[in-house]
């Protein structure tokens, strides 16, 4: 009886839309310019409020990390209203894409990225 209700909490996974992904060099060129927003001084706070590395975080602005980190990505694009789920896809990518729950979402980044890239 206790399995059956714990099966029944468990929403089962839909089929993504692809549409409606974002690749990882997207989804990083994103979250490092809305870092480089910050005031002086105000990128730790942030951290701390977000429960965040602050030295991971300044190591993904300035894009001094060995590695790709689409978690901490992932976190800080949910820091800035960005609702993104990790796709491991496709498969060999190590940094992957993000999924976005709507096609609203996706224009609005959309949007910002273009206006990041007209700013440079």
């Amino acid at each position: 009886m206790e399995k059956e209700e714990r099966r029944q909490e468990v929403a089962p996974l839909g089929f993504p839309d692809f549409s409606l992904t974002v690749p990882y060099a997207d989804a990083l060129y994103y979250v490092q310019r809305r870092l480089g927003m910050f005031g002086r001084g105000d990128l730790k706070p942030f951290c701390e409020a977000q429960q965040l590395t602050y030295t991971n975080v300044v190591g993904l602005k300035n894009g001094t990390l060995k590695r790709q980190e689409p978690r901490l990505v992932q976190r800080l694009l949910r820091s800035f209203d960005v609702p993104a789920e990790v796709l491991r896809f496709p498969p060999d990518s190590p940094g992957g894409s993000f999924l976005l729950p709507d096609a609203g979402i996706l224009t609005t980044f959309q949007s910002q990225i273009a206006y990041f890239k007209t700013c440079e």
